[in-house]
């Protein structure tokens, strides 16, 4: 049995978990060839108790699966791979039946280790920010360096050096957070993005257009790249149409580097000769944007989920049952009976109209080191309690 070391390095934990050499097989043989690597930790943020990270392999992306199970029904300490180039490791409870591929498992003395590295992962995604490298690597080996694949492909000068550009940016931001996420993160927002002088939305439209550019468009361009019913001319006539529009946008938002680099990309692709050029190109790129992504996701302010407690048929998850719901979210009086008693859209507008308006607050410009520790949830001030009548 072949046995893994994953180490989460701020926290000294580390698990031993066993690959498995069943169905999946073919998938545990990818992940076995590419240690060592090193990655940023992500914490799922919808779907429960479990852990994610980059695995840097573009080969990832079109291998398929000999089996996949749904993730709520499998034991604490599995790991899965996944064609969003995806390490995962469930360590609680899931509401997530979405189907995945199991490629092994924590082993059984090590799932505490395992729970406390998730409650730790999750603190950090959801109030400190601190960043979490984890290391993953063959256990018993000592590594000193862990560097990032690059793809290599031959061809035209031009495609070379771009393939070298884009991959050394993300090796740049592989574990150091870009320059760009920090500003923006920040409030440094150049092109202005945000409406009424606030850039919260701008952070959700940040989330919102990378995500689907990296994991659907660039890594869909991927898979269909090792396809024989897409000719190179097909590819190249897909790729503006699949990311320019999102990359401009994000560009627009704060992403200047990512735009930049898509840009060049296209301006490259008359230039190749082979479909193995192209799945070079394109996957470095995919890569990149990926990466944004996994930074997008470890600052953007989850704290504020405190103000929307869920209601649900499930027990209230321990790390939240400490913070009250905000009094902006509970029900407005007026809200309610609305509700109750279904009056006529006169008095809806009428009695709504009462409410007090929403006024943009000043928002402080904040360093990362500034970001809201542990326990402490950052709230706006409590509306103004007004009495309404219908």
């Amino acid at each position: 049995m072949r046995a893994i070391e994953i180490e989460w390095r701020p926290f000294g934990i580390t698990v031993v978990a066993e690959l498995t050499d069943g169905p999946n097989r073919n998938l545990a043989d990818l992940l076995w060839e590419m240690l060592p690597y090193n990655s940023l930790q992500n914490h799922a943020l919808v779907s429960g108790d479990h852990l994610y990270h980059l695995v840097p392999s573009a080969e990832l992306i079109y291998t398929h699966p000999q089996r996949k199970t749904d993730r709520t029904k499998t034991p604490d300490g599995t790991l899965f791979l996944s064609q969003l180039q995806h390490l995962a490791i469930k360590y609680g409870r899931l509401s997530e039946y979405l189907s995945a591929a199991p490629v092994g498992y924590v082993i059984p003395e090590h799932l505490p280790l395992l729970r406390e590295a998730g409650r730790a992962c999750w603190d950090a995604t959801y109030r400190t920010k601190e960043i979490v490298e984890v290391r993953v690597r063959r256990k018993g080996t000592v590594e000193s360096a862990y560097r990032l694949p690059r793809l290599t492909c031959d061809g035209h000068p031009e495609v070379q050096a771009l393939i070298a550009r884009i991959h050394e940016e993300t090796e740049r931001v592989w574990i150091r957070p870009p320059r760009e996420i920090e500003d923006l993160h920040r409030g440094v927002v150049r092109s202005g993005a945000g409406s009424y002088a606030q850039y919260f939305s701008t952070l959700v439209f940040l989330n919102g257009e990378t995500r689907p550019l990296g994991y659907c468009a660039l890594n869909g361009l991927v898979r269909l790249s090792q396809s024989d019913s897409f000719s190179l001319d097909a590819l190249r006539e897909m790729t503006p149409n699949f990311v320019r529009t999102p990359a401009e946008f994000l560009g627009y938002c704060g992403l200047s580097t990512l735009w930049d680099l898509v840009q060049e990309t296209i301006e490259a692709l008359p230039l190749l000769q082979t479909k193995a050029q192209y799945h070079a190109l394109v996957g470095t790129l995919a890569l990149y944007a990926n990466v944004l992504n996994t930074w997008n996701l470890q600052y953007f302010p989850w704290h504020h989920g405190a103000e929307y407690p869920a209601h649900s048929a499930h027990p209230a998850h321990p790390a939240h049952s400490a913070h009250p719901a905000h009094p902006a979210h509970s029900a407005h009086p007026a809200r309610e009976r609305v509700r109750a008693d279904g009056p006529s859209a006169a008095a809806v507008a009428a009695a709504l109209s009462a409410v007090p308006p929403v006024v943009p607050l000043p928002l402080p410009v904040r360093t990362l080191a500034e970001a809201p520790r542990s326990g402490e949830i950052m709230l706006p001030p409590e509306p103004a309690a007004v009495e309404l009548a219908l």
